[in-house]
Formats: structure tokens, sequence, C-alpha cells
């Protein structure tokens, strides 16, 4: 995995990382208080940036949340970057919860009843309407359970991990490519790219199972 925390747990010499929340082969989530304005609490996606591509990705996941402003998506709150490390991290509100994926599990049969979806997903649905609506339209490209966070607040459901997501553009061949999680994908993300139109068709017809 990809945890690279210095020794003393501080990154960009003002973070104190409390907690690892997820992790992944090219970069990690921390819970994080900033040292230098009274402790305040962030969520902190920290990715390698070796490649020119992982830098360019970092910095198109960043544009795309600074210009979002919607309950049910994290709060964008600036980027960082630690050249010797060869890392950048973007900081974002921090949401205190559980993700679906890990509440699925505690079912007592591995699944929510139709009545539990339809609440949860409210604030979700909404938010992919939102993104639908900027201009260009933003596309997710991997909306799944785990990408879901509960949080423990009660406040509605949260939209998380725009590490794939994209700006749509009806002319371009390249701007939406085969990018998928498999299961809770719309079935053009297998073959031949998504839209806004299809991803919305898709949400609404159950996953293809894995």
């Amino acid at each position: 995995m990809y945890v690279d925390l210095p020794a003393e747990n501080i990154l960009y010499e003002r973070y104190m990382v409390d907690e690892v929340l997820g992790e992944g082969g090219f970069g990690s989530v921390y819970r994080v208080r900033d040292m230098q304005d009274n402790d305040q609490v962030y969520a902190l996606k920290e990715v390698s940036i070796r490649q020119k591509t992982e830098w360019k990705s970092v910095q198109l996941e960043a544009e795309l949340l600074k210009q979002l402003d919607h309950y049910a998506i994290p709060r964008f709150y600036g980027m960082v970057e630690d050249p010797l490390r060869m890392r950048a991290g973007i900081l974002m509100s921090y949401i205190a919860g559980p993700n679906l994926e890990s509440l699925r599990r505690q079912q007592p049969e591995k699944h929510f009843k139709p009545a539990q979806v339809f609440s949860m997903m409210t604030p979700i649905v909404d938010a992919i309407i939102y993104l639908h609506q900027q201009t260009p339209s933003i596309v997710h490209r991997d909306i799944k359970p785990a990408n879901i966070i509960m949080p423990a607040s009660g406040q509605g459901a949260v939209l998380v991990d725009f590490g794939i997501a994209k700006a749509y553009e009806q002319d371009s061949t390249t701007s939406i490519h085969r990018v998928c999680s498999a299961g809770y994908s719309a079935p053009e993300q297998y073959m031949t790219g998504t839209c806004p139109r299809q991803i919305s068709i898709a949400w609404a017809q159950p996953a293809i199972p894995s």
C-alpha cells in the first residue's frame, strides 16, 4: 500500500496526521490537524506525483472540487505539495462516519432494504444532478458504496473521491475514458465511455453483479 509518512507524522510542515482513513496503490487519505490554525481538522488526500500524469491528475481533481459548492460534496480548502517526497495533497472537509460499503456488510443479509436506500441516496442523487448541471457537466465515474460517507452527525450522505471524475465535453473523444468499478458502473463505461445522460440512466438500474 501507499502509506509513506514522515517519522513525526507531520505533512507539509503543518498538518499533524491523526488517522489513516483510506489507502491504495497511489495515494492515501488522512485525517489531519492544522497546527497553524487552532488544530482545525481536515481530510487530506495525498498522492504520488512521480509521473507528469499523476501530477496532472491531482491538479484536475483539485480544479473540479474548487468549483463545487454542494451539501453532499466535500468542501475544497486547498492544495499542498512536497517536491522532496514527490507528493501532493488536496485538503477537504473531514466527514466523520463510515462508508456505505462497511455499513452494508453489517446488515443481516448484507444489503439494505429499499426504503433505506431511497432515504440514504436522496442527497447523492441531488449531488449527481448538481454535477451534471455544471458547465461543462462533471461525471464522477466511480459512484459506489465505498465512495459514499454516512456522517455520524446524522446529516445526509456525502459523495467522495473525485479522483477519476471528468468534465464532459460532447465533441471531445478523450474527455471520458473507459474507467469504472466493476459492478457499479453504467454499461457504457465498460465499452464506449460515458456521458451525463448515461450515468443518470444507469443509476436508476440495479448494479451489474461483480
